[in-house]
């Protein structure tokens, strides 16, 4: 119906519906249900239901986000010169015997004027309340007439009056609203239109603050002045928002598991193929037999020949001297010990590659205690093992044997 470029406001359904309060206490609710899909609004339904309140609401199936404007009894409206800021001392005029702040108050300027529309806190409560019976959250809540301006570009006004279910507009030349009067005889005098569907005149106001609702996010709002009704809009697109993140990532990480799925598929038949080349090309694993028993024995031959794991003599023997406390006498300091690998008396001696075995004598345990923890503490020490302690009953002296590993 209604196309709007370059507009996202993330609703895919809302609805609108005007309460017209009515003298003997009861009401008439009608309501208008739209669609948005490719930036286009579409009307999937009108309905229109009369009588008490909570009674009139049961019989609705509304769903989505509901806007609201309330007529009739309980709604009072004055026009007054243009106002910039509304404060209560600025209305004192207009409602010279009333207690502003037991009321919601809602201020639409046109042009030169300003058209101010209040209602009791404990009537628009009742009505937002019995909205939240049958499961909607009121997410914008006006009053009056005034929201029919959101649509008059798009409905077929000629010449400076619009009258429709009891309302007179009448618009200046810049189509400002210079005049407005409620009478219920006032019918519109041809079929309204919005673009080129016909609008039944009842639903007009109904169907004004749904589209209101539908185009959030680029119109200026006609709505009571009043947080705690505004905050409701803000709660329900945050969850909207958060729903939409966590659609969004739903697919993403399904997505993500088709893509390892895909992934792991290619990989895996990329390793088969690798295990058949393998099994094809055994002679590749013959030579690499032959060159893990060549490693073998070079690294043999380096242990025969004591290699020093890239440490020098000279460092060892300086760094192991300047530790020795003045407590302990070395008897002994052999780096790489040999030992047989074989108990053959002709067996060549096999070195012990990283490991220096120390034999010394003190006359205090504690002293060869503390030398083990400095040793332990120097960087190219691994492991320092205190082998023997025995008692010199000749000497009078304690010796130890330990041994040291790099």
């Amino acid at each position: 119906m209604n196309s709007f470029l370059n507009w996202n406001s993330g609703l895919n359904n809302c609805s609108g519906a005007e309460i017209r309060l009515k003298q003997d206490g009861s009401c008439s609710v009608r309501l208008v249900s739209l669609s948005i899909s490719k930036k286009q609004i579409h009307i999937e339904a009108k309905k229109e239901y009369s009588g008490m309140m909570p009674e009139a609401l049961e019989k609705s199936d509304l769903e989505g986000p509901l806007a609201i404007t309330v007529t009739g009894k309980g709604v009072l409206i004055k026009k007054t010169a243009g106002l910039e800021i509304i404060t209560e001392q600025s209305l004192q005029h207009l409602f010279p015997h009333m207690k502003l702040s037991e009321f919601y108050i809602q201020h639409f300027p046109s042009g030169a004027f300003s058209y101010v529309a209040v209602i009791r806190k404990e009537i628009a409560e009742r009505i937002i309340t019995s909205f939240k019976g049958i499961g909607l959250d009121v997410v914008i809540f006006s009053l009056g007439p005034f929201v029919a301006d959101q649509i008059c570009p798009q409905i077929n006004v000629y010449g400076e009056i619009l009258g429709f279910d009891g309302h007179q507009l009448i618009f200046d030349e810049n189509k400002n609203w210079k005049e407005y009067s409620f009478s219920a005889d006032t019918k519109a005098e041809f079929p309204i239109k919005v673009d080129i569907e016909i609008m039944p005149e009842q639903f007009l106001l109904a169907y004004a603050v749904a589209f209101q609702l539908a185009l959030h996010e680029r119109l200026n709002l006609i709505e009571v002045e009043a947080n705690e009704i505004k905050n409701n809009l803000s709660e329900f697109l945050a969850r909207l928002k958060f729903k939409q993140i966590g659609m969004l990532m739903l697919v993403f990480f399904f997505v993500l598991l088709m893509g390892n799925f895909l992934l792991f598929s290619h990989y895996n038949s990329a390793n088969q193929d690798l295990i058949n080349a393998t099994g094809a090309k055994s002679y590749v694993f013959e030579n690499r037999q032959k060159l893990e028993e060549d490693v073998k024995m070079k690294e043999t031959k380096l242990l025969k020949l004591g290699w020093n794991k890239g440490f020098r003599y000279a460092y060892i023997c300086d760094q192991i001297g300047q530790t020795v406390p003045k407590e302990i006498k070395l008897n002994e300091l052999q780096i790489n010990t040999l030992s047989s690998t074989t108990t053959g008396i002709l067996d060549e001696p096999e070195p012990k590659n990283g490991v220096i075995r120390i034999k010394g004598q003190t006359e205090s345990i504690y002293a060869v205690n503390n030398w083990i923890y400095t040793l332990k503490d120097k960087s190219w020490v691994k492991e320092v093992k205190l082998e023997k302690y025995t008692a010199d009953d000749q000497k009078q002296v304690q010796v130890f044997t330990m041994f040291l590993s790099y």
